[in-house]
C-alpha cells in the first residue's frame, strides 16, 4: 500500500469482504474513518472500530489487546460515540488483521457498511430500573438492517442512530442524527438532528410503536440516501442528514419519508416549541437532568442482587493490559459483557453483591477508578496539536498535567467537568462544561470559559492561560469553590455566577 504524503488526496487500497473472501478496492481516504478506511492525521494514520451499541465481550477484548501489541500501541481510546479509536498508525491494517477483526464482530463483514455502524444505546439498557423499554433488541435489529443494505454505505460515516430507553442514564442529548426516546412501555418519540454540528437532535412530534421503529429508521435512511444523491458531495465531505432535511425542508423531508415508509400510517414532521412539547408530552429529555457522570461508581440493577460498576478511563485511554484485565473481570464476575459509554468510560454489568469488593479491588489493581469525583474522571480533551493540524495546543498533555496536579493536591467532594479544546470545533465534547479551555492559535495559550462558551472576540493577553500555568489557575478556582461556597450543596455554576469577572481573575491568578 502507498505511504501517506502531505498535501493532496491520497488514493489507497482497502479490503472488502465478499462472502469469505477479502477483495481490494480503490477508495479515497475519509475525514471520518472506519477500520477499512483510515484517515491521515498529524501523528500518522487514524482509524476507528465501530462498536454497535458500545457492547464488547471478553473474546473481543482479547482481540483488541492482541491488536495493540501487534501495532506496538500503548492504548486504544474510547470515543464520544462509544466507539474505539486507534492513532499513530504507520500503515493501513493488513489483510490478516482485518479478517480477524471481522470474524469476531469488531468490523463489518462488508466494508461498504462498516463506516455507518454508529449505533448508540443507553449504556444501562436492560439493567436500568428507571427505563421504560429495553432498547437492545431494537439496536440489534437496526444493525442487522444496515448489514443487509450495503447501498447505505454511500452515507456519511458520521451518520448515527441512538436508542434511549428513558432510564437514569440517557443518550438523547448526544448529537446523533436520529434518536428514538422511549416515552412509554411500547412507545418512542422520534428525534432528528437538523441543527448545527454537535447540537442534539430535536423532537419532530412523531410517536412510534416498538414495531414501527426499524421501518421508520429504514425509511429515513433511504430518504437520506436519495437526498445525498441529489446534493452530491465527495468522499471527504458527504452530505449529513441535516443537509438533506435542509434541502427538502422538515415537512418536505417528512413527506419523502412517508412515501418510503409506505403504510396507511400518517405523520407530519414538525418543528416544536421544546418547552411546550416537554410539558405536554412528559418528555424526559427536557424534564429530567441526566448527568454524564451518573453511570460512574456502583449501582444496583433492576435484576435482583445484581450491580453494575461504571469505570473511569482517563481521557478515554484504555491500555492493552487494562483491556485484557477488564475482559477477564467481566467474564469471571459478571456476564462477560463490557459496555462502552459516550462519555469515554465503560461499565461492567451483572456483578453480584458478594463479589463487589473483589471486583473493585481488581479494578484498582488495573490503575483504574470508579468514583465520579476522581480528577481523572473530570476531563475531556481532543487529540491536540500532536494529532490534529487545527489544534493550537497539546490538549492531551495539558489535561493529563492538570489531572495529576489535582490528584496530588485536592480531594474533590463532587464531580466537575473540565474540557480542553485545541480549537473552536469542540470535537471532544459538544455540550457545555463547567470549565472550558480553548486553544488560542495566536499565542498557543488557552482562553478560559467558566460555565459556558467564551466570547470569540480577541482576548486580552492577561486573560490567557499559558499551558504551564493551567494546573495552578484551575486549582485556585476549585480551592475557592470549596472554601467560599455558601453551603456544601452549592453548585460550581452557582458559585462562579456569583463572582464578578474581576473576582474570577483574582482567584485564577492568585499567588
Amino acid at each position: 500500500m502507498p505511504e501517506c504524503t502531505a498535501g493532496g488526496t491520497l488514493i489507497y487500497y482497502s479490503l472488502r469482504r465478499i462472502g469469505k473472501e477479502l477483495h481490494s478496492v480503490s477508495v479515497e481516504r475519509s475525514i471520518c474513518p472506519d477500520i477499512y478506511h483510515p484517515a491521515i492525521a498529524r501523528d500518522g494514520l487514524l482509524t476507528r472500530l465501530r462498536i454497535p451499541g458500545g457492547v464488547l465481550n471478553e473474546s473481543q477484548c482479547l482481540t483488541i489487546a492482541s491488536l495493540l501489541e501487534s501495532l506496538s500501541l500503548e492504548y486504544i481510546q474510547v470515543t464520544n460515540r462509544a466507539n474505539l479509536q486507534l492513532r499513530s498508525l504507520a500503515k493501513d491494517l493488513d489483510r490478516e488483521l482485518l479478517s480477524k477483526l471481522a470474524d469476531c464482530g469488531l468490523a463489518a463483514g462488508n466494508s461498504a457498511v462498516d463506516g455507518i455502524r454508529n449505533i448508540m444505546i443507553s449504556p444501562t439498557a436492560g439493567i436500568d430500573s428507571q427505563e421504560s423499554i429495553d432498547v437492545r433488541p431494537l439496536a440489534d435489529a437496526w444493525h442487522e438492517y444496515l448489514t443487509e443494505h450495503p447501498e447505505l454505505g454511500v452515507l456519511s460515516s458520521k451518520f448515527s442512530v441512538g436508542f434511549d430507553g428513558g432510564g437514569s442514564v440517557g443518550i438523547v442529548d448526544r448529537p446523533n442524527d436520529i434518536t428514538l426516546l422511549a416515552v412509554g412501555s411500547r412507545e418512542f418519540s422520534l428525534y432528528l438532528g437538523m441543527r448545527e454540528r454537535g447540537d442534539p437532535p430535536l423532537p419532530v412530534d412523531v410517536r412510534l410503536d416498538s414495531d414501527e421503529c426499524v421501518p421508520m429508521l429504514a425509511a429515513i435512511a433511504q430518504s437520506y440516501r436519495r437526498g445525498s444523491e441529489v446534493l452530491g458531495g465527495d468522499a471527504r465531505r458527504k452530505p449529513r442528514l441535516r443537509d438533506a432535511i435542509g434541502h427538502y425542508g422538515l415537512t418536505g423531508f417528512g413527506e419523502v419519508v412517508q412515501r418510503e415508509f409506505g403504510t396507511s400510517r400518517r405523520f407530519v414532521f414538525k418543528n416544536l416549541d421544546l418547552k411546550r412539547f416537554s410539558t405536554e408530552n412528559g418528555d424526559v429529555a427536557q424534564t429530567q437532568s441526566r448527568l454524564s457522570d451518573r453511570h460512574l461508581g456502583v449501582h444496583q440493577q433492576c435484576q435482583s442482587d445484581c450491580y453494575y460498576l461504571g469505570v473511569v478511563l482517563p481521557l478515554g485511554r484504555w491500555s492493552g493490559s487494562q483491556v485484557r484485565g477488564v475482559g477477564s473481570i467481566a467474564a469471571r464476575y459478571g456476564s462477560g459483557q463490557i459496555r462502552l459509554t459516550p462519555w469515554q468510560n465503560l461499565i461492567i454489568p451483572d456483578v453480584q453483591a458478594i463479589d463487589l469488593a473483589r471486583v473493585q479491588g481488581l479494578i484498582n489493581d488495573l490503575s483504574l477508578v470508579t468514583t465520579a469525583n476522581h480528577p481523572s474522571s473530570l476531563l475531556r480533551a481532543c487529540a491536540g496539536a500532536t494529532g490534529c493540524q487545527f489544534s493550537a495546543t497539546d490538549t492531551q498533555r495539558d489535561a493529563i498535567a492538570l489531572s495529576e496536579y489535582l490528584a496530588a493536591n485536592f480531594t474533590l467532594d463532587r464531580p466537575l467537568n473540565i474540557h480542553f479544546s485545541g480549537c473552536d470545533k469542540s470535537c471532544a465534547q459538544h455540550d457545555r462544561a463547567d470549565i472550558t479551555l480553548w486553544g488560542d492559535e495566536r499565542t498557543r495559550s488557552y482562553r478560559l470559559a467558566i460555565g459556558g462558551f467564551t466570547d470569540r472576540s480577541e482576548p486580552e493577553q492577561s486573560d490567557l492561560l499559558a499551558p504551564l500555568s493551567v494546573p495552578i489557575a484551575i486549582g485556585n478556582l476549585i480551592a475557592a469553590y470549596h472554601h467560599q461556597r455558601l453551603n456544601p450543596q452549592e453548585s460550581f455554576e452557582s458559585f462562579t455566577t456569583r463572582q464578578s469577572p474581576v473576582q474570577l481573575h483574582q482567584i485564577l491568578h492568585a499567588v
